[in-house]
């Protein structure tokens, strides 16, 4: 199947699509970030921004099989891309695309969103491109050097993936040095850090970090200097025994609950309605708990929606396809 996925180029975007896109068994998509010219793009997802996304060079026929959007200057491309197609390209949006779910054949969003209709499908966690097997090949790989040579920990190996500032949550220097605290707690009790950072992630961060545990054996990557921080990531989650994430991304605490390990939120002070109910559904489905500065025991399992909602855009899919050759 010949894919697209289209986003605005934001890395979380661009984790659902390429991620839906592999467990549709294109593991290659033609991923495509946007370029909507003003006015187009302060107009987006409306249906009139699609008139936009007709200049944008990227996007010529012959047209895919298949759109997976996501994100608000990815809408107008996949409306424009089903009409100069004749329809005959199935398109999903990826989240809740703000519009009627009508212009599009699939959607799927996290269930904490409020897009409903007969075309909306929704889990609990994202889809991403994380698999068991690739955890397991970049821990191998890199165990040399994240873990002592020795292998002399006293504690757990602990995953801790930390955001940064975004639209709902501030994420302050106040916050980052509190969590500092306890992680160097947790370091001095015997436990052992493997700590990423993203994209989002103010490199002064970096700095309360490495003074909090100077005295203290751990990894910092996703800085500057780290050039291959992107292979690192799944090593850290397949060595790990213990996930603390914080709780700024969806997208992280999904791929956090994937690992099968005890997963706990370190929550930021700000929020909204949605990103309320997300994090009290996992809680309540106790997928994962709080960060206090303690680090909890309990039977964790691997939490995956992406199978799930490969399987129900195939379904989908089968179905327009069959219609559309009637």
């Amino acid at each position: 199947m010949n894919i697209w996925a289209i986003t605005g180029g934001r890395r979380g975007n661009d984790v659902l699509t390429i991620g839906l896109a592999q467990a549709l068994g294109c593991t290659t998509p033609k991923v495509i970030h946007t370029e909507l010219r003003a006015p187009w793009r302060w107009l987006a997802p409306w249906p009139i921004a699609r008139y936009g996304a007709a200049g944008d060079r990227q996007i010529a026929p012959p047209y895919p099989d298949m759109v997976l959007a996501s994100g608000r200057q990815a809408i107008p491309h996949a409306l424009h891309i089903k009409k100069a197609a004749q329809n005959a390209c199935f398109t999903v949006a990826l989240q809740d695309p703000r519009i009627d779910p009508k212009h599009f054949d699939f959607i799927w969003t996290p269930a904490h969103d409020r897009a409903n209709g007969p075309n909306v499908f929704k889990t609990l966690l994202s889809p991403h491109g994380l698999t068991q097997e690739d955890m397991a090949m970049a821990a191998k790989r890199a165990r040399g050097r994240l873990l002592p040579p020795n292998q002399d920990i006293q504690g757990k190996v602990i995953a801790v993936l930390i955001g940064g500032p975004n639209a709902i949550y501030r994420f302050n220097d106040d916050e980052i040095a509190r969590l500092a605290g306890m992680l160097s707690q947790l370091a001095q009790a015997g436990h052992y850090l493997l700590i990423t950072l993203s994209r989002r992630t103010p490199s002064h961060f970096a700095d309360f970090l490495h003074a909090a545990l100077v005295r203290h054996n751990y990894v910092l990557t996703g800085t500057a200097s780290d050039e291959d921080d992107e292979t690192l990531y799944p090593a850290m989650l397949g060595l790990a025994e213990h996930v603390i994430v914080t709780g700024d991304s969806v997208n992280m605490v999904g791929e956090a609950c994937f690992t099968g390990k005890p997963v706990q939120v370190f929550h930021l002070a700000g929020g909204s309605a949605k990103f309320d109910r997300f994090h009290q559904s996992v809680r309540a489905a106790d997928y994962v708990r709080d960060f206090d500065g303690t680090l909890q025991e309990w039977p964790a399992q691997c939490r995956n929606a992406t199978p799930e909602i490969a399987e129900a855009v195939r379904a989908a899919y089968r179905a327009f396809e069959k219609a559309r050759k009637a």
